[in-house]
């Protein structure tokens, strides 16, 4: 029992090394994974390496080549189009069922991280910003008291991380985002279903077009590499 603990323990700290690299930019798209350089890097064997691998494929942060090796994937244009229309979707909804379902535990801890945003927002610490915004969302899928909704977005967590990593690193956007939040959460805090469900909404649709003027599309439908996309 011991070794299979030990084991899934190992696997859990290389799939966090990886998914780290990969969301950060610092392994980019089409970046090889290579097993011994990644064994040599984190000196775990490549067993739990592989199952890590395996694991950031199913997510859809890396890809198989069909002629060998395993490399980070390259966004498409439509990829974030898709992901943008399931966060439209899911996103609003969790803020409406949180205006109505947010408990008193919850809405405390809500309103703390609102004034930690406010702070951050004062003092400009950027990075505080993207720590607190990332877990603002998280806040409010749990409020929402939804088990397939939480469900639901869990499976698409890993991919809406790189994408809000990459909005979050717009420093105007950040700011905005930043107030907007404060908004949501006074519709939640005051239990108005229809307007969280809208604000959330305006929200989401903003990050999208500030996404699109920062990094705009290629001819082809990717996102161009050339404008440190990842």
């Amino acid at each position: 029992m011991k070794k299979i603990i030990q084991s899934q323990t190992l696997q859990n700290q290389a799939y966090d090394y990886l998914f780290n690299k990969i969301v950060s930019g610092e392994l980019p798209p089409g970046a090889r994974l290579i097993e011994e350089k990644i064994a040599k890097e984190t000196e775990i064997s490549r067993s739990p390496i592989r199952e890590a691998i395996r694991r950031l494929t199913s997510e859809g942060l890396v890809s198989v080549n069909p002629r060998g090796g395993v490399r980070v994937y390259q966004a498409l244009h439509s990829d974030f189009k898709y992901l943008y229309e399931c966060r439209k979707s899911l996103e609003p909804t969790a803020a409406s069922l949180a205006a109505k379902r947010m408990n008193e535990v919850k809405k405390a801890e809500l309103n703390k991280l609102v004034n930690e945003n406010i702070r951050a927002l004062e003092e400009e610490d950027y990075k505080q910003l993207k720590i607190v915004s990332s877990r603002f969302h998280e806040l409010i899928l749990e409020g929402s008291g939804n088990p397939y909704l939480k469900k639901l977005m869990k499976q698409l967590n890993s991919l809406l991380m790189f994408y809000r990593n990459k909005i979050v690193d717009i420093t105007e956007r950040l700011e905005k985002g930043s107030i907007e939040h404060q908004d949501i959460w006074r519709a939640i805090q005051k239990g108005d279903e229809e307007d969280a469900e809208k604000k959330m909404r305006e929200h989401i649709e903003i990050d999208y077009q500030f996404y699109i003027s920062k990094y705009g599309e290629n001819d082809n439908g990717k996102y161009d590499g050339r404008k440190n996309l990842f």
